[in-house]
Protein backbone atom coordinates (compact mmCIF):
# COMPACT_ATOMS: atom_id res chain seq x y z
CA UNK A 1 0.00 0.00 0.00
CA UNK A 2 1.62 3.55 -0.89
CA UNK A 3 2.71 5.85 1.95
CA UNK A 4 -0.29 7.41 3.09
CA UNK A 5 1.53 11.08 3.68
CA UNK A 6 2.04 11.08 -0.35
CA UNK A 7 -1.48 13.60 -1.58
CA UNK A 8 -0.23 14.07 -5.13
CA UNK A 9 0.65 11.24 -7.45
CA UNK A 10 0.08 9.60 -10.67
CA UNK A 11 -1.87 5.97 -10.31
CA UNK A 12 -1.94 3.62 -12.99
CA UNK A 13 -5.33 0.45 -12.89
CA UNK A 14 -5.29 -2.15 -14.87
CA UNK A 15 -8.53 -3.90 -14.52
CA UNK A 16 -8.55 -7.38 -16.53
CA UNK A 17 -12.29 -8.47 -16.67
CA UNK A 18 -13.90 -10.86 -18.23
CA UNK A 19 -15.08 -8.81 -21.30
CA UNK A 20 -12.66 -6.12 -21.14
CA UNK A 21 -9.15 -5.17 -20.59
CA UNK A 22 -8.26 -1.48 -19.42
CA UNK A 23 -5.41 0.82 -18.29
CA UNK A 24 -6.49 4.02 -16.72
CA UNK A 25 -3.90 6.59 -15.55
CA UNK A 26 -4.96 8.88 -12.84
CA UNK A 27 -3.63 11.86 -11.32
CA UNK A 28 -4.18 12.41 -7.49
CA UNK A 29 -4.15 15.77 -5.92
CA UNK A 30 -6.14 14.90 -2.47
CA UNK A 31 -9.53 13.53 -2.64
CA UNK A 32 -9.41 14.99 -5.96
CA UNK A 33 -9.32 12.12 -8.99
CA UNK A 34 -8.52 12.86 -12.18
CA UNK A 35 -8.52 10.55 -15.43
CA UNK A 36 -6.00 10.93 -17.51
CA UNK A 37 -5.98 8.31 -19.75
CA UNK A 38 -7.84 5.85 -20.52
CA UNK A 39 -7.82 2.68 -22.89
CA UNK A 40 -9.68 -0.22 -23.08
CA UNK A 41 -9.64 -3.73 -24.91
CA UNK A 42 -12.80 -5.74 -25.41
CA UNK A 43 -10.86 -9.07 -25.36
CA UNK A 44 -13.22 -11.52 -24.11
CA UNK A 45 -11.70 -13.88 -21.84
CA UNK A 46 -14.57 -15.28 -20.41
CA UNK A 47 -16.47 -15.47 -23.30
CA UNK A 48 -15.76 -19.61 -23.43
CA UNK A 49 -16.14 -20.07 -19.44
CA UNK A 50 -19.45 -21.67 -19.62
CA UNK A 51 -18.54 -24.45 -21.99
CA UNK A 52 -14.73 -25.14 -21.87
CA UNK A 53 -14.28 -23.81 -18.52
CA UNK A 54 -10.70 -21.77 -19.73
CA UNK A 55 -10.07 -18.71 -21.13
CA UNK A 56 -11.12 -17.75 -24.56
CA UNK A 57 -8.13 -18.72 -26.98
CA UNK A 58 -8.70 -15.58 -29.18
CA UNK A 59 -9.01 -13.51 -25.98
CA UNK A 60 -5.79 -14.47 -24.32
CA UNK A 61 -4.24 -12.82 -27.79
CA UNK A 62 -5.92 -9.39 -27.46
CA UNK A 63 -5.67 -9.78 -23.93
CA UNK A 64 -1.85 -10.15 -24.12
CA UNK A 65 -1.26 -7.53 -26.80
CA UNK A 66 -2.99 -5.05 -24.77
CA UNK A 67 -1.24 -6.07 -21.60
CA UNK A 68 2.26 -5.93 -23.40
CA UNK A 69 1.20 -2.17 -24.78
CA UNK A 70 -0.10 -1.30 -21.25
CA UNK A 71 3.04 -2.15 -19.69
CA UNK A 72 4.85 0.11 -22.32
CA UNK A 73 2.81 2.94 -21.40
CA UNK A 74 3.31 2.36 -17.86
CA UNK A 75 7.12 2.20 -18.33
CA UNK A 76 6.63 5.23 -20.31
CA UNK A 77 4.71 6.83 -17.64
CA UNK A 78 6.56 5.62 -14.32
CA UNK A 79 3.19 6.53 -12.04
CA UNK A 80 3.26 6.30 -8.69
CA UNK A 81 1.63 3.40 -7.67
CA UNK A 82 0.29 0.69 -10.05
CA UNK A 83 -2.79 -1.56 -9.20
CA UNK A 84 -3.34 -4.41 -11.24
CA UNK A 85 -6.26 -6.81 -10.57
CA UNK A 86 -7.89 -9.44 -12.26
CA UNK A 87 -12.04 -10.68 -11.88
CA UNK A 88 -14.23 -13.39 -12.40
CA UNK A 89 -12.57 -14.90 -15.75
CA UNK A 90 -9.35 -15.62 -14.76
CA UNK A 91 -10.25 -16.39 -11.18
CA UNK A 92 -13.07 -19.23 -12.32
CA UNK A 93 -10.74 -20.35 -15.45
CA UNK A 94 -8.92 -23.48 -15.14
CA UNK A 95 -5.83 -21.78 -17.10
CA UNK A 96 -6.65 -18.39 -14.82
CA UNK A 97 -2.83 -19.16 -12.95
CA UNK A 98 -1.38 -19.79 -15.75
CA UNK A 99 -2.33 -17.02 -17.48
CA UNK A 100 -1.20 -15.04 -14.89
CA UNK A 101 2.35 -16.86 -15.16
CA UNK A 102 2.61 -15.69 -18.30
CA UNK A 103 1.63 -12.13 -18.09
CA UNK A 104 4.40 -12.07 -15.63
CA UNK A 105 6.60 -13.39 -17.59
CA UNK A 106 6.22 -11.45 -20.96
CA UNK A 107 5.20 -7.82 -19.11
CA UNK A 108 6.39 -7.93 -15.72
CA UNK A 109 2.80 -7.31 -14.54
CA UNK A 110 1.89 -9.01 -11.37
CA UNK A 111 -1.46 -9.43 -11.45
CA UNK A 112 -3.93 -9.52 -8.02
CA UNK A 113 -6.85 -11.79 -9.00
CA UNK A 114 -9.82 -10.73 -7.10
CA UNK A 115 -12.13 -12.96 -5.17
CA UNK A 116 -15.94 -12.54 -6.00
CA UNK A 117 -15.97 -11.03 -2.02
CA UNK A 118 -13.78 -8.64 -2.58
CA UNK A 119 -14.57 -7.44 -6.41
CA UNK A 120 -18.03 -6.63 -5.02
CA UNK A 121 -16.65 -4.97 -2.31
CA UNK A 122 -13.92 -2.96 -4.53
CA UNK A 123 -16.91 -1.91 -6.60
CA UNK A 124 -19.10 -0.35 -4.07
CA UNK A 125 -16.06 1.21 -2.67
CA UNK A 126 -15.50 2.79 -6.30
CA UNK A 127 -19.48 3.75 -5.89
CA UNK A 128 -18.60 5.70 -3.14
CA UNK A 129 -15.51 7.30 -3.97
CA UNK A 130 -17.70 9.12 -7.19
CA UNK A 131 -20.90 9.49 -4.61
CA UNK A 132 -19.93 9.69 -0.92
CA UNK A 133 -23.62 9.78 0.41
CA UNK A 134 -24.72 6.63 -1.93
CA UNK A 135 -27.37 4.85 0.02
CA UNK A 136 -28.81 1.26 -1.75
CA UNK A 137 -27.22 -1.50 -3.60
CA UNK A 138 -23.84 -1.68 -5.84
CA UNK A 139 -24.53 -3.69 -8.44
CA UNK A 140 -21.30 -4.79 -10.69
CA UNK A 141 -21.92 -6.80 -13.82
CA UNK A 142 -19.03 -8.05 -15.97
CA UNK A 143 -18.65 -10.60 -18.55
CA UNK A 144 -18.94 -13.38 -16.45
CA UNK A 145 -20.15 -12.36 -12.36
CA UNK A 146 -22.53 -9.88 -11.06
CA UNK A 147 -21.72 -8.18 -7.55
CA UNK A 148 -24.04 -7.32 -5.71
CA UNK A 149 -23.16 -5.02 -2.89
CA UNK A 150 -25.17 -2.90 -0.22
CA UNK A 151 -24.36 0.53 0.25
CA UNK A 152 -25.41 1.75 4.04
CA UNK A 153 -24.50 5.21 3.72
CA UNK A 154 -21.57 4.99 5.97
CA UNK A 155 -19.76 2.34 3.75
CA UNK A 156 -19.87 -0.75 2.25
CA UNK A 157 -21.65 -3.74 3.75
CA UNK A 158 -20.98 -7.67 2.84
CA UNK A 159 -21.10 -8.28 -0.66
CA UNK A 160 -21.52 -11.16 -3.07
CA UNK A 161 -20.82 -12.55 -6.15
CA UNK A 162 -23.37 -14.48 -8.94
CA UNK A 163 -22.93 -16.38 -12.06
CA UNK A 164 -25.24 -13.64 -13.83
CA UNK A 165 -22.50 -12.04 -16.58
CA UNK A 166 -23.82 -12.18 -20.23
CA UNK A 167 -20.95 -14.98 -20.95
CA UNK A 168 -22.30 -16.84 -18.20
CA UNK A 169 -25.97 -16.71 -19.09
CA UNK A 170 -25.10 -17.26 -22.96
CA UNK A 171 -24.43 -21.70 -22.40
CA UNK A 172 -24.53 -22.02 -26.08
CA UNK A 173 -28.00 -22.91 -26.79
CA UNK A 174 -28.70 -20.30 -28.09
CA UNK A 175 -30.54 -16.72 -26.93
CA UNK A 176 -33.71 -18.30 -25.39
CA UNK A 177 -35.56 -15.23 -23.39
CA UNK A 178 -37.55 -17.27 -21.28
CA UNK A 179 -35.21 -19.61 -20.19
CA UNK A 180 -32.48 -17.06 -19.17
CA UNK A 181 -35.04 -15.40 -16.91
CA UNK A 182 -35.64 -18.52 -15.10
CA UNK A 183 -32.21 -18.70 -14.50
CA UNK A 184 -31.97 -15.08 -13.49
CA UNK A 185 -34.46 -15.61 -11.03
CA UNK A 186 -33.25 -19.00 -9.74
CA UNK A 187 -30.29 -16.90 -8.95
CA UNK A 188 -31.86 -13.66 -6.99
CA UNK A 189 -34.80 -15.25 -5.13
CA UNK A 190 -32.07 -16.78 -2.48
CA UNK A 191 -30.89 -13.26 -2.19
CA UNK A 192 -33.46 -10.61 -2.59
CA UNK A 193 -34.20 -10.16 0.70
CA UNK A 194 -30.92 -9.17 1.62
CA UNK A 195 -30.56 -6.41 -1.18
CA UNK A 196 -34.10 -4.83 -1.60
CA UNK A 197 -33.92 -1.44 -2.26
CA UNK A 198 -35.12 1.81 -3.58
CA UNK A 199 -31.76 3.10 -5.70
CA UNK A 200 -29.48 1.04 -7.11
CA UNK A 201 -25.64 1.87 -8.32
CA UNK A 202 -25.23 0.61 -11.83
CA UNK A 203 -21.22 -0.27 -12.42
CA UNK A 204 -20.17 -1.30 -15.32
CA UNK A 205 -19.76 -1.29 -19.51
CA UNK A 206 -23.34 -2.88 -19.99
CA UNK A 207 -25.52 -1.20 -17.65
CA UNK A 208 -23.41 2.36 -19.32
CA UNK A 209 -24.45 1.20 -22.62
CA UNK A 210 -27.85 0.74 -21.63
CA UNK A 211 -28.01 3.98 -20.29
CA UNK A 212 -26.29 5.33 -23.69
CA UNK A 213 -29.37 3.59 -25.35
CA UNK A 214 -31.89 5.22 -23.28
CA UNK A 215 -30.15 8.62 -23.81
CA UNK A 216 -30.51 8.61 -27.22
CA UNK A 217 -34.08 7.15 -27.07
CA UNK A 218 -34.95 10.02 -24.89
CA UNK A 219 -32.98 12.73 -27.07
CA UNK A 220 -31.35 13.67 -23.67
CA UNK A 221 -29.01 16.56 -24.35
CA UNK A 222 -26.01 15.33 -22.38
CA UNK A 223 -23.82 12.09 -22.89
CA UNK A 224 -22.69 11.68 -19.57
CA UNK A 225 -23.34 8.51 -18.20
CA UNK A 226 -21.95 9.22 -14.55
CA UNK A 227 -24.56 9.44 -12.12
CA UNK A 228 -26.91 9.55 -14.92
CA UNK A 229 -30.60 8.39 -13.63
CA UNK A 230 -33.55 6.46 -14.68
CA UNK A 231 -36.82 5.02 -13.40
CA UNK A 232 -37.54 1.50 -13.00
CA UNK A 233 -39.95 2.31 -15.78
CA UNK A 234 -37.80 3.91 -18.27
CA UNK A 235 -34.80 1.36 -17.65
CA UNK A 236 -37.60 -1.51 -18.00
CA UNK A 237 -38.40 -0.03 -21.00
CA UNK A 238 -35.23 0.21 -22.43
CA UNK A 239 -33.82 -3.41 -21.25
CA UNK A 240 -37.00 -5.27 -22.82
CA UNK A 241 -35.92 -3.07 -26.04
CA UNK A 242 -32.78 -4.58 -25.84
CA UNK A 243 -33.81 -7.67 -25.50
CA UNK A 244 -36.11 -8.44 -28.20
CA UNK A 245 -33.26 -6.74 -30.88
CA UNK A 246 -30.76 -8.83 -33.23
CA UNK A 247 -27.38 -8.48 -32.44
CA UNK A 248 -27.60 -6.52 -35.95
CA UNK A 249 -29.93 -4.18 -35.05
CA UNK A 250 -28.38 -3.38 -31.54
CA UNK A 251 -25.03 -3.22 -33.51
CA UNK A 252 -26.91 -0.13 -35.32
CA UNK A 253 -28.32 1.94 -31.97
CA UNK A 254 -25.46 5.30 -31.23
CA UNK A 255 -23.27 3.92 -28.61
CA UNK A 256 -23.60 0.23 -28.96
CA UNK A 257 -20.36 -1.66 -30.49
CA UNK A 258 -20.72 -4.72 -32.06
CA UNK A 259 -19.16 -6.75 -29.44
CA UNK A 260 -20.76 -4.90 -26.76
CA UNK A 261 -24.59 -5.82 -28.69
CA UNK A 262 -24.01 -9.43 -28.29
CA UNK A 263 -24.06 -8.88 -24.66
CA UNK A 264 -26.16 -6.40 -24.41
CA UNK A 265 -29.77 -8.42 -24.08
CA UNK A 266 -28.11 -10.45 -21.14
CA UNK A 267 -27.52 -7.02 -19.43
CA UNK A 268 -31.14 -6.16 -20.14
CA UNK A 269 -33.01 -9.05 -18.96
CA UNK A 270 -30.34 -9.13 -15.35
CA UNK A 271 -31.75 -5.33 -15.19
CA UNK A 272 -35.00 -6.34 -15.48
CA UNK A 273 -35.02 -9.28 -13.01
CA UNK A 274 -32.87 -7.09 -10.27
CA UNK A 275 -36.22 -4.44 -10.36
CA UNK A 276 -38.39 -7.31 -9.84
CA UNK A 277 -37.09 -9.38 -7.04
CA UNK A 278 -35.26 -6.19 -5.48
CA UNK A 279 -38.22 -4.11 -5.79
CA UNK A 280 -36.02 -0.91 -7.28
CA UNK A 281 -37.45 2.55 -7.78
CA UNK A 282 -34.32 4.39 -9.31
CA UNK A 283 -31.57 3.21 -11.35
CA UNK A 284 -28.34 5.50 -11.29
CA UNK A 285 -25.01 4.73 -13.25
CA UNK A 286 -21.82 4.79 -11.84
CA UNK A 287 -18.74 5.14 -13.99
CA UNK A 288 -16.26 4.68 -11.45
CA UNK A 289 -16.39 0.90 -10.12
CA UNK A 290 -13.15 -1.72 -9.16
CA UNK A 291 -10.50 0.35 -10.42
CA UNK A 292 -11.48 3.30 -8.13
CA UNK A 293 -12.41 1.13 -5.75
CA UNK A 294 -8.77 -0.16 -5.07
CA UNK A 295 -7.15 3.61 -5.72
CA UNK A 296 -9.92 4.69 -2.78
CA UNK A 297 -8.69 1.92 -0.78
CA UNK A 298 -5.10 3.63 -0.82
CA UNK A 299 -6.56 6.82 0.79
CA UNK A 300 -5.89 7.12 4.26
CA UNK A 301 -9.41 7.85 6.02
CA UNK A 302 -8.87 11.76 6.40
CA UNK A 303 -8.36 12.02 2.73
CA UNK A 304 -11.48 9.56 2.16
CA UNK A 305 -13.90 11.58 3.74
CA UNK A 306 -13.35 15.01 2.37
CA UNK A 307 -15.89 15.91 -0.55
CA UNK A 308 -14.69 15.17 -3.72
CA UNK A 309 -16.43 18.04 -5.33
CA UNK A 310 -15.09 20.78 -3.14
CA UNK A 311 -11.68 18.81 -2.73
CA UNK A 312 -11.68 18.99 -7.23
CA UNK A 313 -12.53 22.71 -7.24
CA UNK A 314 -9.51 23.34 -4.27
CA UNK A 315 -7.28 21.76 -6.90
CA UNK A 316 -8.38 23.30 -9.31
CA UNK A 317 -8.34 26.83 -7.85
CA UNK A 318 -4.86 26.26 -6.84
CA UNK A 319 -3.56 25.51 -9.76
CA UNK A 320 -4.59 29.50 -10.77
CA UNK A 321 -3.30 30.38 -7.52
CA UNK A 322 -6.24 30.97 -5.53
CA UNK A 323 -5.79 30.27 -1.79
CA UNK A 324 -7.75 27.61 -0.71
CA UNK A 325 -8.55 29.90 2.12
CA UNK A 326 -9.92 32.46 -0.27
CA UNK A 327 -13.72 33.61 1.57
Amino acid sequence: MPDAVLTDRDIAAIDIGSNSVRLVLYRLEGRAIWTVYNEKVLAGLGRDLPTTRKLSSEGVVMAMTALRRFAAVLEGVRPDTTLIAATAAVREALDGPEFCERVAAETGLNIRVLSGEEEAKYAAMGVLAGAPLAHGVSADMGGASLELTRLNGDGVEHGLTLPLGPFALADGKGFDADRIKARIDQALKPVAAQFRSDRLYAVGGAWRTLAQVQMALKSYPLRVVHQYQMSAEDALETARLVAQQSVASLAKLPGVSKKRAETLPYAGLVLEGLIKHLGLKQIEMSAWGVREGLLFETLDEATRTADPLLAGCTALGGRQGVAPALP
